[in-house]
């Protein structure tokens, strides 16, 4: 194999990985297509608040009881 036959294998080989089909998800593709970005780039922005809006609802649903949850955990360990 000559360096010129080398190289037409590699490029033929690197369209054919370069050709990805989008990600296709039927009706929550758009959705998809808006929350990976911020995920890829904000990873500890989106967690942040995740979290703090799971402990809210948490709050709101359990009140009172889930701050004693947490008083019996901590002294427990």
């Amino acid at each position: 194999m000559s360096k010129g036959d080398v190289y037409k294998l590699l490029v033929s080989k690197m369209n054919e990985v370069a050709v990805v089909p989008p990600q296709e998800i039927g009706s929550l593709t758009p959705i998809y297509k808006k929350i990976v970005p911020q995920l890829k780039f904000y990873p500890w922005k989106v967690t942040l608040i995740i979290s703090s809006l799971i402990a809210f609802l948490l709050y709101m649903i359990f009140g009172a009881t889930l701050v004693k949850l947490a008083s019996l955990l901590q002294y427990g360990f």
